[in-house]
């Protein structure tokens, strides 16, 4: 085994609560399991200056940087690594601003001096005969990966002089919820491979192309699901702006409210009804229609009061149709609400705003 050491670094300014860090995270347990040891680098945690361009770290001082600050205990450590894994999160179609300062500022690793690898023009690391390779990770909202294109030619051109340098990258396009505590169970298959990937890079140097190809399947876009994708996340940023709920118009029908003591679908939602929060959007009046294949539910609200109710609304604001299993699975969060609905295993109708405020809406 020629890695047995890595770096992973993380560069997202959200930290752990970051889809950057899940995914590098679960890469880390797979190199471990393969027997790596690991290194953290939380970029954002660290005090490190932007390059002066001075070049005192090729002149003066070979090798050492004038700026003294956290960098001069990374630098030793990246320089003994076998392999780096950059887990980064997609910024303005490049890096995060404190990345790019963290590889400048790696200058003084390198000589001043120009040789010719395979054609490109380099510079040679100061620690001869040292082949140091890099694993890409990194997440984006947007759900093409064309999107990652010149973040992955940035790296490919400082870690690909020679061939074996560069061992690959995973990409994750709308990524947007992989960030949420509260959808880490919904991605429990991904993460799997994740490691599986780790696993594979700390055995052979490469990931794959079963494992890839699984990534990919379950993370892809279709052209249908980046239309809903579009919706979904165009009506997220709408929750940012107020609505009104205060002007809908509702008709008491002559249903009785569900209580708790009946059991079943009927005590779960009217469970929901008694954990309303009128906080969420004061004066609210809205209907919330659940359908599934052998029964239907509705939540009344009108101002401070929530009631539920078995059957069908005429005019719901929003109507959910979903198998039970499904909507279940969603609720106890073993399955991701966005990519359940990107891929049509539940569908909806009316105001999606208010499905993306439910957590709001209803405390538990």
């Amino acid at each position: 085994m020629t890695i047995k050491n890595a770096v992973i670094v993380y560069g997202s300014p959200r930290l752990k609560k970051s889809g950057s860090f899940h995914l590098g995270e679960n890469f880390a347990i797979g190199l471990k399991k393969g027997g790596v040891s690991i290194e953290e680098i939380m970029v954002h945690k660290k005090n490190i200056k932007p390059c002066r361009g001075c070049f005192t770290c090729w002149t003066k001082t070979p090798g050492i940087c004038v700026s003294h600050d956290d960098m001069v205990e990374i630098l030793p450590i990246l320089d003994n690594a076998d392999l780096i894994v950059y887990a980064v999160p997609l910024y303005i179609y490049s890096i995060p601003g404190p990345v790019k300062t963290f590889l400048d500022r790696q200058l003084p690793l390198a000589e001043p001096y120009l040789v010719e690898k395979n054609g490109i023009t380099s510079h040679p690391r100061r620690n001869k005969g040292k082949i140091l390779k890099a694993f890409i990770i990194s997440v984006a909202g947007f759900p093409e990966l064309s999107h990652f294109d010149a973040m992955i030619a940035t790296f490919k051109h400082l870690f690909k002089p020679h061939e074996e340098r560069y061992l690959g990258e995973i990409l994750i396009g709308g990524a947007n919820q992989m960030s949420e505590n509260a959808s880490q169970s919904g991605y429990g298959e991904l993460y799997k491979l994740i490691q599986q990937a780790g696993f594979e890079i700390s055995q052979n140097e490469r990931v794959s192309q079963s494992t890839q190809t699984q990534i990919e399947e379950l993370t892809s876009f279709t052209p249908e699901k980046i239309k809903k994708y579009q919706n979904m996340a165009n009506q997220y940023w709408d929750t940012f702006i107020k609505k009104d709920y205060t002007q809908v118009e509702i008709t008491q029908l002559d249903d009785q409210p569900l209580k708790m003591s009946d059991g079943g679908n009927s005590a779960y939602f009217a469970t929901m009804a008694s954990q309303y929060n009128p906080n969420a959007f004061p004066g609210m009046k809205s209907i919330l229609q659940f359908e599934f294949e052998t029964d239907s539910y509705y939540l009344l609200i009108d101002k401070d009061i929530c009631n539920a109710f078995a059957g069908s609304y005429p005019n719901p604001t929003l109507k959910i149709k979903s198998p039970e299993e499904i909507w279940m699975k969603i609720v106890a969060g073993e399955l991701s609400g966005q990519k359940s609905f990107m891929d049509g295993l539940y569908t909806i109708e009316g105001d999606m705003n208010l499905l993306l405020n439910l957590n709001k809406i209803f405390t538990n």
